[in-house]
Parts: C-alpha cells; sequence; structure tokens
C-alpha cells in the first residue's frame, strides 16, 4: 500500500506525483466526455475535476484495508457491519468477514465498502452520501446473529443544537433501482441523525486511490 516509508521529502514527493498521476488518468481519461460519464457511473457519483492537491492528506484516503471495520453491501442495497479480510486488486474485490456471521455475500466491489469510523462534523455537509441506521434484524439458526441494517443516503440539510450538529436526508435509491424497501420501520428519510450514527459512504477518490494503492501487502 502507500505509506510513508520515503526518508527523502524529494523521493516521497515524486512517487506520490507518479501515482497521483496514473489516478488523473481515471479521472480525465483521455478519449472523450462519454469515458468519463462510463467512469462515474462505475463508482457511483461524478468524479472530480482533480486530484488532491495535498498528497500526504490524499494518502489518508478512506480507502478500507484489511484489518478495517466496515459497512458493506449485502444485497439489494443493504448495508451490514464487517471486517476486511483481504482485497483482490486483479478484481477489484475485497473479502469481508461479516459480524453477524452470514457466509453469503463476501465479496462486494471496491466502491461498496466504507469505514466504520464517526466521521468529523465538517466531514458531511449538505450533499454527502452516507451510510445511515434504520431497521434492526433478528437472526436465523445457522446462517447469522442479527443486527442493525444501513441503507446509503444522501444529506438534505444539517441544524446544530445545544452545540451538537444533527443531519437530515434520504435514502439514494428506491423501489425502483431494486432497493429492499419492506422491511420493519422502513422510512424514505432519515432526521436529526449525529456523526455518532452516521459514516461516510465511499466516493470516487476513495475508490480510485483504493485501485492505485491497495493490494501490495
Amino acid at each position: 500500500g502507500i505509506n510513508a516509508e520515503y526518508g527523502d521529502s524529494d523521493q516521497f514527493d515524486k512517487k506520490m506525483d507518479e501515482i497521483l498521476s496514473r489516478v488523473a488518468e481515471h479521472v480525465h481519461p483521455p478519449s472523450s466526455d462519454n469515458n468519463r460519464t462510463s467512469m462515474a457511473s462505475s463508482v457511483g457519483e461524478t468524479l472530480p475535476d482533480c486530484p488532491p492537491p495535498d498528497y500526504r492528506t490524499a494518502i489518508r484516503s478512506r480507502a478500507p484495508r484489511p484489518g478495517d471495520k466496515v459497512i458493506s453491501l449485502h444485497f439489494k442495497h443493504a448495508y451490514y457491519t464487517a471486517t476486511i479480510i483481504s482485497f483482490d486488486k486483479q478484481n477489484m474485490t475485497y473479502l469481508i468477514e461479516w459480524d453477524d456471521g452470514d457466509p453469503s455475500g463476501r465479496n462486494p466491489k471496491y466502491n461498496q465498502v466504507g469505514l466504520n469510523v464517526e466521521p468529523d462534523d465538517d466531514d458531511i455537509g449538505e450533499g454527502s452520501k452516507v451510510f445511515f441506521p434504520q431497521g434492526a434484524y433478528g437472526g436465523t439458526e445457522g446462517n447469522n446473529t442479527g443486527g442493525i441494517r444501513y441503507h446509503e443516503g444522501i444529506v438534505e440539510s444539517s441544524v446544530v443544537r445545544n452545540g451538537i450538529k444533527y443531519f437530515s436526508g434520504h435514502h439514494t435509491r428506491g423501489e425502483e433501482d431494486g432497493k429492499w424497501v419492506t422491511y420493519r420501520n422502513y422510512n424514505y428519510t432519515f432526521d436529526n441523525m449525529t456523526t455518532a450514527e452516521l459514516r461516510i459512504a465511499p466516493n470516487a477518490m476513495d475508490a480510485l486511490f483504493q485501485m492505485e494503492s491497495e493490494g501490495e501487502d
């Protein structure tokens, strides 16, 4: 993976220039805008106009690594807690272990997994994609132990009350997208959630850095 093992600052910056140049090829494909649109579609959002300018910030990407606790896609646009076991760079997939022990759906794609780490207030704003909890589920004998179900949402607004910031928004996908919406306590919106409850969904740059930096350990 990318790290700061380079003792010489010039050597470190040269290496980061090389990596970011490779990432920029994904961000700005050389052929046409259609390719850019296609790549954006594959990672689920519009790609940024340029790589982050701060290299040392860039290498602290939110792309998960083996051993990290994460929120990961299972089926029908529902997400659950898990731990990263390994990353397959050739196929761009993770091997994960679900916290509830479920044996299925253990190879999510690189852009379907986000760190299970509480974000800072400044990490979330209007338009941010997040994972939010909605609906608990019971265990199934011989399959899983049950837990909390997460979903991808988009933040529409925030408000500060008594020094605490609360965020509200809605699901990014619905039944027309194949999302499961018949679970108990389903609601299209989420309201007044704090960073203790929300997690940052992966974005295009996280995914691209994952493509460039992981799978080498």
